[in-house]
């Protein structure tokens, strides 16, 4: 019989503590199939927290989603002498790049990009971007490369662009059983979710509402095969949103289909960190993307497909086209 030691009761303590934790959250229920018999498959090769954190790492293969994780925190660089650094710095330092770039041509088009939805302040820094080019007559978005991020910065950002409509709807487990749902959407005055329990009970959440500078303007939304999650929501919404002949999408082909979600879980006072995939979203009509193609693959397919687009091709092609809806939508003069 194992002897049962204070290393031995933590190890199972961590373990079946993540075996609840995702147990109650990843959003598939149908590859959980044998979670059960996880729960007890693992305690006599419990003895510490490496046995445990292996066991771990096995319970969370076996729902074969990529995201789903332990996070193991990066090793951080030796610290420098201070003398050292100080000889090393200069006055040629660069500011990190946020990713995040507005400018207004002299043509009257404005160009915005978002490289990333992952920082706490990206929607302060993409308004500002979008105040810097809001007197444009039209706009390109680049959102190529942006693997996503914050989906409710993401979809705060949409009101700039749209003015009445649907964002997308998400879709949780409760912890209770069943499916919480949340229909994002903006009105003219609001950006709100109507949230619907599993027991039918509907509730309303309030936001802060941008206002629409950019609506009704033409537009052409620049993707690629590493625009996804967050980025790819962005997409949909002011795709399906926009006006018929003022919205175009331009790319080196379709985007990954990463209709899911991520939320971190940080657990035992920081000791611990996993990543589980817990939410899954649809656009505005109601279309699910799919999970990266781990079982489901729908991506976005560009309007306009610039095959080995190295940066400048797409750009290029993007302006060509915005001129054209700008050309079809000048009024002709009548004949005096």
């Amino acid at each position: 019989m194992q002897t049962v030691t204070k290393a031995s009761e933590e190890a199972r303590a961590l373990y079946h503590h993540i075996w609840s934790v995702v147990g109650q959250t990843f959003f598939d229920t149908s590859r959980m199939k044998n979670w059960a018999a996880f729960e007890h498959s693992f305690d006599d090769q419990l003895v510490d927290r490496e046995s445990a954190l292996r066991a771990i790492d096995e319970m969370l293969a076996s729902l074969n989603d990529t995201y789903t994780e332990r996070v193991i925190e990066e090793v951080q660089a030796p610290a420098v002498d201070a003398t050292e650094s100080e000889a090393a710095s200069d006055s040629t330092k660069v500011e990190e790049d946020s990713g995040v770039l507005g400018v207004l041509r002299p043509d009257g088009i404005g160009y915005l990009r978002i490289l990333s939805f992952d920082r706490p302040d990206v929607f302060a820094e993409v308004a500002d971007a979008i105040n810097k080019i809001a007197a444009c007559e039209s706009v390109v978005v680049d959102l190529r490369n942006n693997s996503g991020g914050r989906m409710h910065e993401a979809m705060a950002l949409c009101g700039f662009f749209v003015i009445n409509g649907v964002i997308a709807t998400t879709q949780m487990r409760h912890e209770d059983g069943g499916i919480v749902s949340r229909q994002y959407a903006i009105n003219d005055t609001q950006f709100f979710a109507t949230v619907t329990q599993p027991n039918g009970d509907v509730t309303i959440e309030m936001y802060e509402r941008p206002a629409a500078l950019l609506a009704g303007k033409p537009l052409v939304i620049l993707i690629n095969k590493r625009t996804a999650s967050a980025s790819e929501l962005m997409v949909a919404a002011l795709v399906q949103n926009g006006i018929e002949g003022r919205v175009l999408m331009v790319g080196n082909g379709p985007t990954p289909g990463k209709g899911i979600g991520q939320a971190e879980y940080e657990l035992f006072n920081g000791a611990l960190k996993i990543r589980v995939t817990r939410t899954r979203w649809l656009t505005p009509g109601g279309e699910w993307l799919g999970d990266c193609g781990q079982t489901v693959k729908n991506g976005i397919e560009p309007d306009i497909t610039v095959p080995g687009d190295r940066g400048i091709e797409a750009i290029q092609a993007a302006f060509r086209e915005i001129r054209k809806m700008l050309e079809a939508n000048t009024p002709v003069a009548s004949a005096s």
